[in-house]
Formats: C-alpha cells, sequence, structure tokens
C-alpha cells in the first residue's frame, strides 16, 4: 500500500511540477532557456529546484531505488520493481509523453543483473520513446520547447558513482590519456563530466521528507550548493500545496557560493 500511494505521488508531483513551466507563447522561439533543476527522494525521500513560476523548472531527479535499498526484502524489492514498471507502461501513453513535453532520464547502474529485465526493458523504452518526442518538440519550438526532464535514480549511490568516475578518471591517467598534470590543471571538474549526472545541472534545491535529516548516499558530489529543505510528510502526503511551500521557502534563501552578500 505505502508503494502504490508514493508511485501515485510520483505521477502528481510531476504533474505539479508541469504548473511550473510556461506556456508555449511565453517565449519568443529564439529566446533562451534558464537552466532550472529540482530534485527529490521518493522512497523516504528529497527534492531540487531553481528560479521558479514563468522561469519554469527543467529538471527534477526522483531518488526510485538506492543501491542500500537491495538490503530490503525479496518480496517488498520485487513489489518496487513492479510498480515501476507497471508506472513505465502506462505513463508512455501519457499526453505529456507523447507530446515530448516530458523527457525520462534514467540514473544510475541499470546493468546489475538484478534489476528485473521486464522492469528495466519498459524504463528504457520509455526513456527512448520520450527523448524521440522531445527531440521532435525541439526541432519544432527550439529554445522554447519548454521540456521538463524527469530523471528517474534507480540503482543509484553518489559514492558508487563518485567511485567509477574516479576509476574512469585513473583509467585516462594509467592510458596516457592525461597526465597528473593535467588533472591538477583542469581540477575537479575531471571527476564531474565523468558522473552519471554529468549531462543535467547540480540540483538548487533537495526537499527529503519523512522527518529524516540526512542525504542517504543521494547526488552527494553535485549537492555541495544545493539548499536543503526538511519535511515531515511522508513522501505519499507530500502535496502540491508542500511543493509550493518548498519552493516559497527556496525562493528566500540568499544563494552566496562561498561568497559575500554586497
Amino acid at each position: 500500500m505505502g508503494h502504490a500511494a508514493g508511485a501515485d505521488r510520483v505521477i502528481n508531483v510531476i504533474k505539479a511540477l508541469q504548473r511550473y513551466q510556461p506556456d508555449d507563447s511565453d517565449y519568443p522561439e529564439s529566446s533562451s532557456s534558464l537552466s532550472q533543476s529540482i530534485t527529490e527522494h521518493t522512497n523516504t525521500e528529497t527534492t531540487s529546484t531553481t528560479q521558479l513560476h514563468r522561469k519554469g523548472i527543467e529538471y527534477c531527479t526522483l531518488y526510485a531505488f538506492s543501491t542500500e535499498n537491495w538490503a530490503r526484502s525479496p518480496e517488498e524489492i520485487n513489489t518496487i520493481f513492479k510498480l515501476m514498471e507497471r508506472i513505465a507502461i502506462q505513463y508512455r501513453s501519457h499526453e505529456s509523453v507523447q507530446s515530448g513535453k516530458i523527457q525520462i532520464d534514467l540514473l544510475g547502474n541499470l546493468e546489475d543483473e538484478r534489476i528485473p529485465p521486464s522492469a528495466k526493458r519498459e524504463l528504457q523504452r520509455l526513456q527512448s520513446e520520450s527523448r524521440d518526442a522531445c527531440d521532435k518538440r525541439g526541432e519544432k519550438f527550439g529554445n522554447s520547447a519548454n521540456i521538463l526532464t524527469i530523471c528517474l535514480a534507480i540503482n543509484y549511490g553518489a559514492r558508487a558513482d563518485i567511485l567509477q568516475a574516479a576509476q574512469k578518471l585513473a583509467q585516462a591517467i594509467a592510458s596516457g590519456e592525461l597526465t597528473p598534470n593535467d588533472v591538477a590543471v583542469m581540477g575537479e571538474s575531471e571527476i564531474s563530466k565523468r558522473l552519471c549526472t554529468a549531462h543535467i545541472p547540480d540540483p538548487d534545491l533537495i526537499i527529503r521528507t519523512s522527518g529524516e535529516t540526512r542525504l542517504s548516499n543521494f547526488l552527494l558530489w553535485d549537492a555541495a550548493y544545493a539548499e536543503l529543505y526538511f519535511t515531515d510528510l511522508l513522501w505519499p502526503d507530500f502535496d502540491e500545496e508542500a511543493l509550493e511551500e518548498a519552493l516559497v521557502w527556496y525562493g528566500k534563501r540568499k544563494r552566496r557560493f562561498g561568497g559575500r552578500n554586497e
């Protein structure tokens, strides 16, 4: 019951986020879009965003299944992946996906053999079809396409992602592609570009539900300057009003990124 309610909340939150998208008429086709991000935990949970309403929210990451969740019972794991499969099949035919308004992006290690093949297949099909629809919408509307990217973090763990990025960097040095001096000059970007999140912006706001005050191995590298919002609401109860409260709270924050307000 709890997981089913949580899965329904995912769909409802995506609908709510779409209301922060500007209408197609809000921007001329030649205008440039700002990069916004929002990030959310879905089991016991987290969210992220930048400038709202007319400027829109462009990215939302949902923490669907962590690398640590394999410690749960086989029955619960099976239930979670069956729900993911069901939602993937149903959502593929949703108007927002078919029209290219929402792009689904999968984060994490989906090559893990423990992931049920049918769930993996349907999730990847949803990702592929949503990308195709978004490409067509982008060709039609250009920078004013107003696409909301929903990232599903499945079998994801920030430490594992940082480790695999470090391993790739070490291999690049060992092969002669890079030298240690190259890395010293280019800095942390050499790690960032090798993360599975390299193609999306760092989160601006992370919302953690359920009264927990920890990140639970979620976007640890990426969240260095994210604003952290905590609520006692359980994820299935995190409705549009709760989302609005979080966004209003974020809007009052003064972001200095290590500097000082002038």
